[in-house]
């Protein structure tokens, strides 16, 4: 179809025709036009879905960062003190050795398959002990009266807090029975077995003599945690970290599994072996731990329409232990 045009000139000269698009034209141009937006589209989508995967891939190396960051905190510092690791220890906590958050005889303890209350089934745990931040120097102590004097009141302590104090002779272990500014409590009333801090070679909580802990001791809290992987109540799994028997805080969501080994000398064949948990006879050996975390994405954006799942490996060695 043409259009023709009949229009003089403005100058009266001859007449002229102007072409107008034909059909086909059209239809060519609304192809050429349809295949470039839909070239446009395809490129969209695929860098959205790349987008996608890279930012999934992000977050299941930042959560495996995280969890190894905080779990190795406290692994590495298992069984340690602002002092020394090989002092005698004065207990006196009420349920010294039945709280596992106060168990100072068992700083590092592992459980295999989920044997460990509240974790996954088939997934590994573990439990640490050590000095916590926060140190304060000791002023004076009145072991008569059963109280520290700091050599500062911005230590932050509270009444019930389970602390350390350690000076070069030994390490007692306590329940803050009352703070008021530089001064901190360790009375018998306060939770504690008995008012004195002293020592017996058959255990705490005897009627073991008074021992005054010499000025600058350092003051701590104690430091408990269990680390663990359970349901997070969204359809996936969690690390999740309990401190001192406290409910349960999530560290890192996407953790579905952990298994965790232990290098004992001794134990395994080769010098460089790691074991299961319920190899380990004595806790107190233990040198390393390896940690075997599985971490899956949150949306489903692998290349085969599932989660992308990544398996990553830490080893972390007790620092008290490789003296």
């Amino acid at each position: 179809m043409r259009i023709r045009s009949q229009c003089g000139s403005r100058s009266g000269g001859r007449h002229g025709f102007q072409r107008g698009i034909t059909l086909i034209e059209l239809m060519v141009a609304l192809v050429l036009g349809l295949l470039v937006v839909g070239a446009a589209i395809g490129i969209f989508a695929s860098n959205r879905q790349a987008y996608r995967a890279t930012e999934n891939l992000g977050r299941v190396q930042e959560n495996a960062r995280v969890s190894f960051e905080l779990m190795a905190r406290g692994v590495r510092e298992a069984g340690g003190n602002s002092c020394d690791s090989n002092l005698p220890v004065a207990n006196v906590v009420n349920g010294a050795t039945t709280n596992w958050w106060t168990n100072w005889n068992v700083p590092v303890f592992g459980f295999e398959g989920g044997t460990m209350p509240g974790s996954l089934a088939g997934t590994d745990a573990i439990q640490v002990l050590s000095g916590g931040s926060g140190d304060a120097a000791l002023a004076s102590h009145n072991a008569a009266a059963t109280q520290f004097t700091l050599s500062n009141v911005n230590h932050g302590f509270v009444t019930n807090d389970v602390l350390m104090i350690c000076d070069p002779v030994q390490l007692s272990i306590f329940r803050a029975s009352g703070v008021a500014g530089a001064v901190v409590g360790h009375a018998a009333a306060g939770g504690n077995c008995q008012n004195s801090l002293g020592l017996l070679p058959g255990g705490e909580c005897l009627g073991a003599p008074p021992y005054t802990h010499t000025r600058n001791a350092v003051v701590t809290r104690l430091s408990a945690s269990r680390w663990f992987i359970a349901a997070n109540g969204r359809g996936t799994n969690s690390l999740f970290q309990v401190v001192s028997g406290t409910p349960r805080q999530e560290i890192a969501e996407g953790v579905e599994d952990m298994q965790i080994t232990y290098l004992v000398p001794g134990v395994a064949a080769a010098v460089d072996s790691y074991v299961n948990a319920g190899v380990v006879g004595n806790w107190g050996q233990v040198r390393a731990v390896r940690f075997v975390l599985t971490l899956d994405s949150q949306d489903r954006v692998g290349t085969d329409g599932n989660p992308i799942s990544r398996q990553m490996i830490h080893v972390v060695t007790l620092r008290n232990r490789n003296a």
